[in-house]
């Protein structure tokens, strides 16, 4: 039997399997613990957290009551969001990008890896995240046409 796209798993967080985020607010804990490691500024990432779970109790799974109740972000500005998230994770590392790298081969997760920073770099310059842009920035770098097509998927995926 299927389980419904927003059932609680064993770890306590809902199985997102409808185009909404995979990131939690543990990942955005996980990065601000990282940036702080290493002397950067993690208020931006705690105005993302802010903005992104506004509409969440503080449980997490999204009731409409509790401290945090409200509207969350409009989907574009939660996209956006999301996609500095990763940005952050490319060039901290944590759960986060473990999340991307879970969908990846080992020899995709290695190139991840190895072009984080370059890959992170690109990404800012970005207006408009697309597969295709992303995927001939990775094959500049050097990485075949299959494995940079299947990162650049991953990479939209996770960010929505």
């Amino acid at each position: 039997m299927g389980r419904s796209p927003h059932t609680p798993t064993q770890e306590g967080r809902a199985t997102i399997s409808t185009g909404e985020s995979l990131i939690t607010a543990a990942d955005i804990d996980d990065l601000i613990t990282r940036v702080r490691q290493s002397a950067g500024d993690p208020g931006p990432l705690e105005s993302a957290k802010a903005a992104l779970f506004s509409g969440f109790s503080g449980d997490g799974r999204g009731h409409d009551d509790g401290p945090g109740a409200g509207p969350g972000p409009d989907p574009e500005a939660a996209r956006l969001i999301r996609q500095r998230l990763l940005v952050t994770a490319l060039r901290h590392g944590g759960a986060l990008l473990a999340k991307l790298l879970s969908r990846l081969s080992p020899r995709e997760t290695a190139m991840v890896r190895r072009y984080a920073h370059r890959l992170a770099n690109f990404l800012d310059t970005l207006e408009v995240w697309a597969a295709q842009p992303v995927m001939l920035a990775l094959m500049r770098f050097g990485l075949p046409y299959g494995e940079a097509e299947t990162i650049a998927v991953a990479v939209l995926l996770l960010v929505g």
